[in-house]
């Protein structure tokens, strides 16, 4: 029976409801990484699907896609970027998995995108792994770290390094607005690891003794810079004064095909939060105070010193080529 077009949107309006929701409550209740939950999210979608055509869920895969990176929050107040790379990556796996798919029918078809789907988050999962295997070669005890930021890979290969017998001094920034650097310092912390929480103010006067910057990335764009948390881009300023190496840590599923060249050409929807900042309220604030509230900012690549990612560590420059490769197979 041929659904009116009426009923096709009804019927769309619902799976995307249960699409976000979906996601909402897994990201909520659970500990899995943002892009592993939206991978398991539209393998349900796959799974679950009533079209009969290739290109009917093809659509309905993009449109859902694009429906969680406009509505969804990926946790830790992240912006739409770190679900738009994902999302952009798994969708590149499933056209080239349509594009050699002998399946004869859309059952075996949708095994086939279910398998993709499966391998994609494999890969997802083994990332962390592989990053930190790579700063392990970098780390010594007694180093002076500096951590901008809340990432899971940074803190993750941090405390394997720990685990491992490399102890270091780590500072961190507060991270306002949202005090992320508070959440790094607890992780942290919680297992021993020497702390000292410093204010973003203080960054310029701390980075004389420190040995080495890590942070993470909410994207790492076509040039070989990156988009992360507002403050990146002043602590890599002053590193790259104080001729400190800036490293980050970043999946490779985090590579998007961006090119900005200033803050200006970032979107407003990366470059501002719609949230009031928090004041202490012993602060005696004016009426109808005007401010500006970044939330994201762009580090070019002549800041960054290396970039460790699961498929290797790479200079700023060589970023370019391997997203090529990532896009072309």
């Amino acid at each position: 029976m041929n659904l009116s077009f009426s009923q096709k949107s009804d019927s769309m309006s619902i799976t995307l409801k249960k699409v976000l929701d979906e996601f909402t409550q897994l990201n909520e209740t659970t500990k899995e990484h943002y892009a592993v939950i939206l991978i398991k999210v539209m393998i349900n979608l796959i799974t679950n699907s009533k079209e009969m055509t290739m290109q009917g869920l093809t659509h309905e895969i993009k449109t859902a896609g694009e429906y969680l990176i406009n509505n969804a929050q990926a946790g830790h107040g992240r912006s739409e970027l770190v679900l738009r790379s994902t999302q952009t990556i798994y969708q590149h796996y499933i056209s080239k998995g349509l594009q050699h798919s002998k399946a004869d029918s859309m059952e075996a078809l949708k095994y086939s995108l279910l398998e993709i789907s499966q391998e994609l988050i494999d890969i997802i999962i083994r990332s962390k792994d592989n990053i930190k295997t790579q700063c392990l070669k970098f780390f010594n005890n007694r180093f002076k770290v500096l951590v901008v930021g809340y990432s899971n890979v940074v803190i993750y290969s941090l405390i394997e390094a720990f685990k491992a017998g490399i102890v270091m001094e780590i500072y961190i920034p507060e991270g306002r607005p949202k005090s992320e650097g508070i959440e790094t310092y607890r992780q942290l912390t919680e297992i021993g690891y020497p702390c000292k929480l410093i204010f973003d103010s203080a960054i310029g006067q701390v980075m004389e003794n420190i040995d080495m910057v890590l942070t993470g990335a909410e994207a790492v764009v076509e040039n070989g810079g990156i988009i992360n948390r507002v403050g990146t881009y002043t602590t890599a300023i002053c590193a790259k004064f104080q001729k400190k190496p800036f490293y980050v840590l970043a999946e490779s599923f985090k590579f998007t095909r961006l090119f900005p060249l200033s803050q200006k050409d970032l979107s407003d929807s990366i470059r501002y939060s719609q949230e009031e900042p928090c004041f202490s309220e012993k602060l005696q604030l004016p009426e109808n105070m005007d401010f500006i509230n970044p939330l994201c900012d762009y580090t070019p690549p002549d800041l960054i010193t290396l970039l460790f990612t699961d498929v290797g560590v790479f200079t700023p420059s060589a970023v370019s080529e391997e997203l090529i490769l990532i896009f072309n197979t």
